[in-house]
């Protein structure tokens, strides 16, 4: 898969072109993902095309001077004309459809594809934050080849945070999201700014202990706030080892929730 970028799908087929060095009929275009205005920077998203080259086939043998009706492409224009009485089967198979699988890339062009995307989401992530007013700069910690760390370092924590994480979080989304529809989507991303995430992580910990014993005293199930799916994860986790509770979700995204009750 050959991915190329664009605020809007012609400027991403024009960059896929001029980086292939080929013309419309010669190539297979495949909408990857469509471009997004995004309210005030957030949800943004360019336009992303796949662009393939389509194999040159072989010109066949003439067996009568019927001329061809159209080319079938630029880089076969000058082929001869193509047998009327047993058309061959070469023209119709060369273009492969949008469909068809692509060969399988090598580990170390899947290592390079990775990277790419890695790279690209952090111009993405930072170009929201400058939107969002806030002046940052982002630092990688990889963490193995399915998971990656951006951590922020800006004068503006508490609004890069935002309310309860709110704004993390939402970037967090967005960033995986730009992952997904560049080929990544086995990458997880989380994002932290002055270890928000393990700050975060202790809060949870302590709320999850200091429910169930509420729980537990008082013998009728607690509903917690709404929480991102990866911050339930861990109050399940936090309570998993705990006999006299038990814990499960309740409710639709974005306001599914913990419910500790009495086991």
């Amino acid at each position: 898969m050959t991915i190329f970028t664009g605020k809007t799908e012609e400027a991403a087929v024009a960059a896929g072109l001029a980086a292939l060095n080929s013309t419309r009929d010669q190539v297979t275009i495949r909408v990857v993902a469509t471009a997004r205005k995004g309210w005030f920077g957030l949800g943004q998203r360019d336009a992303a095309v796949d662009v393939v080259l389509q194999p040159v086939s072989q010109p066949t043998p003439v067996t009568s001077a019927a001329p061809v009706s159209a080319p079938v492409s630029a880089a076969v224009s000058s082929a001869a004309p193509v047998a009327t009485a047993e058309p061959a089967p070469a023209p119709q198979t060369s273009a492969a459809p949008a469909s068809a699988p692509q060969p399988e890339r090598t580990p170390a062009e899947n290592r390079a594809h990775r990277q790419a995307a890695i790279e690209a989401v952090q111009d993405y992530v930072l170009d929201i934050v400058s939107q969002l007013g806030i002046d940052a700069t982002i630092e990688v910690a990889q963490q193995g080849h399915r998971q990656v760390r951006l951590a922020f370092a800006t004068e503006k924590e508490g609004l890069l945070i935002g309310k309860h994480g709110r704004t993390i979080n939402a970037l967090q989304s967005l960033a995986q999201l730009f992952l997904n529809h560049h080929g990544a989507a086995h990458v997880t991303v989380e994002l932290d700014v002055a270890n928000y995430r393990e700050r975060r992580q202790a809060t949870l910990a302590r709320l999850a202990d200091n429910t169930a014993r509420e729980v537990v005293a008082s013998g009728k199930p607690i509903y917690l706030d709404p929480m991102p799916s990866f911050e339930r994860k861990q109050i399940h986790a936090a309570l998993a080892q705990n006999r006299y509770v038990a814990t499960y979700s309740a409710g639709k995204e974005p306001h599914r929730a913990v419910v500790i009750e009495p086991a």
